[in-house]
This record gives C-alpha cells, structure tokens and sequence, in this order.
C-alpha cells in the first residue's frame, strides 16, 4: 500500500524528530497498513535523512495510543479477509449464486440447507388464507392505517397496534416453519404504496417474509459483503455482491441475519414478517450498533 505525501518539514528531536504534521502523517499511513519501508523510503524522497526517517517511524509504532490502534486495525483486516475467503467460496459455483426457490420444501430441509447455512430461501407455499381475506386487500389495509400513514412504506408490529385488530385476528403463522404461537412470532405488517423503494438495509433477525398482495422486487446482499456494504464512500469499496429476486403473492422469503435487503415495490405491496420459528432454540440477532467490550487488562506493576 503506498502512502499518502507528507504535508511538511521536519523540527525537534523529542519525542519524535517530526513535525506535528508528518507524525499525523506517518501514524495515517501505519493505521491504513503501509509497511515500514515504504514509509521510511518516502520520508527520504522528501527529504529526511534515512536514520531520521527510521527513527521517526519506530517512535510512532512504539506510542502505546498507536500500538492499541495498530492491533485492533489488524484483527479488523483479519476479521474482513476471512469474510472475502467466505465471498470467494460463494462464488466457485458451476451457476451463477441464486437464490433458491422450492415449491415443497419440508421443515427439516429448511432449517437444515437454508436457515442454519445462513441462506435466503423462496418458498411457493405462503399464507393462501389472507390473500382471499377482505381485511387484507391493499384498500382494507390502507384504511386501517388511515390517509397519512397509508402514503409511506411502514413496518408496524401487528399485535401492537389497536387499528391492526382485525388483520390480526385472521392471522396464523405457516407451520412448520414458525412457532405455533403467531403471538410469539412478533408479526409485523409491511405496506408499501406504489412505486416504493426502499434501499439496502441489514437483517438484524431471521426473518421469514409472507407476501400476501404486490410483486417484491428484492436486492440481497451476503453478511461477507459488510466491508463493501459499509464503505463511507462508493469509492472505497468493490460493489458488493447482490442477489435479485422477485416475490409475488403466496411466496415466503427467509431473510437470513447478517443479510442486506432492498426492495421496490412498483405496484404497491402487502406483506407480513414472522421472527420465531419452529426450534427449540430462540432466534438470534445481530447488534450491528452494539459497543464492543474492552479487552484484558493489562497486569498491574
């Protein structure tokens, strides 16, 4: 990895023999990964003799602030290049990464190719029963949530929400695959008037998607992509992989945790998502906002 131009000229000889300026530098540059003898060769091109330029760079990396960062830097590169390898063995497939859909997939084949494998799913066998319901047409809906809440895409836990009443009551959750208790599945309603589009976004939970009116035009992204998803600037990151799939009324999608989801809804669309599913274990989740615990301390003198 080259490094970036220092800004200025050296001064001082304690701790460091430079400048605030190029410490601020050489520390960057450390921190983004640039070996030693790159750092020391591009402080002589710029004028610092070479046993000043070593010196330099070996007070930086012996700093106990720079060490610190140095170390948590590196299981970051550590952590990313294993999730890359994951990318990698994604891809050496004979046909292109899809995403699979079934029209009669059992339980055990579900959990065991698809939820436990962290992959997404399509299953042809959704909740038939609200499609023909009259309190779950698009009009119906669009009613319950009134005329300002009906006009943006929503989320709204069913069981939750006293104008959701009799959408709940016709409710059950598909069996087999989530808990019997459709209470216990947290089921949420998805509306989404025409012509929604709703960019990427993780999946903090397995989330099992029932469409029930609409065509989901989906993106997914594969937890492994996260450093390309989470780049601060499109120019910092290779595009991601994305998987397309469309989901039309009666199909159920398992979005698996770690995921990233995007959707249009051109037509409009009805949905519901369940988060409990038929195992004895709960569901998990992932804290992408959560703060790291701090590590050891070190032994005291």
């Amino acid at each position: 990895m080259s490094p970036s131009s220092p800004a200025r000229g050296v001064e001082g000889e304690d701790p460091s023999p430079l400048a605030p300026e190029w410490r601020r530098w050489l520390v960057e540059n450390l921190l983004r990964g640039t070996s030693t003898r790159e750092l020391v060769a591009s402080l002589e091109k710029a004028g610092v003799p070479a046993e000043k330029a070593r010196r330099a760079v070996e007070a930086e990396q012996q700093e106990p602030f720079v060490a610190g960062a140095l170390r948590a830097v590196g299981m970051q590169r550590k952590l990313e290049g294993l999730l890359d390898v994951y990318a990698e063995l994604f891809q050496q497939t004979d046909v292109p990464p899809r995403v699979d859909r079934h029209d009669a997939l059992m339980p055990a084949g579900f959990f065991e190719r698809y939820y436990f494998q962290n992959l997404p799913v399509v299953l042809r066998e959704g909740p038939s029963a609200l499609r023909s319901s009259q309190e779950w047409t698009p009009a119906r809906v669009a009613e319950r949530l009134g005329e300002r809440e009906s006009r943006h895409a929503c989320c709204v836990p069913l069981f939750e929400d006293s104008r959701l009443e009799s959408l709940a009551r016709e409710l059950s959750s598909p069996r087999g695959f989530a808990a019997e208790d459709v209470r216990a599945c947290e089921p949420r309603l998805w509306w989404e008037p025409v012509g929604t589009e709703v960019p990427l976004r993780a999946s903090r939970r397995n989330v099992l998607l029932a469409q029930v009116h609409g065509v989901r035009q989906l993106q997914l992204v594969p937890a492994f992509e996260l450093r390309r998803v989470a780049a601060s600037s499109p120019e910092e990151a290779d595009t991601p992989l994305c998987l397309d799939v469309e989901l039309s009324p009666g199909e159920l999608l398992l979005l698996p945790v770690g995921w990233w989801y995007g959707f249009k809804a051109p037509g409009g669309g009805v949905a519901v998502s369940f988060e409990a599913f038929a195992l004895p274990e709960p569901n998990v989740t992932w804290d992408s906002d959560a703060e790291p615990l701090p590590s050891p301390l070190p032994p005291r003198d």
